[in-house]
């Protein structure tokens, strides 16, 4: 991902993303939560993937993950928790943001 970040390449950072995603889900070590991580994953990748086109984004995307691996690795439960739903909740508000633009964009057309 930092490669990706660094060049401001959404396409590279999306799959390297879903690599991360897929490592996290994995090592929750509950199989029917993994699954439904990633169904979820898939049914909202169009806007999962529009979503890191917002300004900072990537930036913030991985600096998200940064806090994310820093608690699994420290053994902090109750951290590595908060910042994955912190991490949900903000692609939803960045979501939100894309969404906006884009009327302001159809309005101005």
């Amino acid at each position: 991902c930092e490669a990706s970040a660094a060049a401001g390449d959404t396409e590279g950072y999306y799959a390297e993303n879903q690599v991360f995603h897929a490592v996290v889900y994995g090592a929750c070590r509950n199989a029917f939560l993994a699954e439904q991580a990633r169904l979820l994953s898939r049914r909202l990748a169009p806007y999962r993937r529009l979503q890191l086109r917002t300004r900072h984004r990537l930036g913030q995307s991985l600096a998200e993950h940064a806090g994310i691996v820093a608690a699994i690795l420290a053994g902090d439960d109750a951290a590595a928790g908060e910042r994955l739903r912190t991490h949900v909740v903000v692609q939803g508000d960045r979501f939100s943001d894309l969404v906006a633009g884009l009327r302001s964009l159809g309005d101005a057309a």
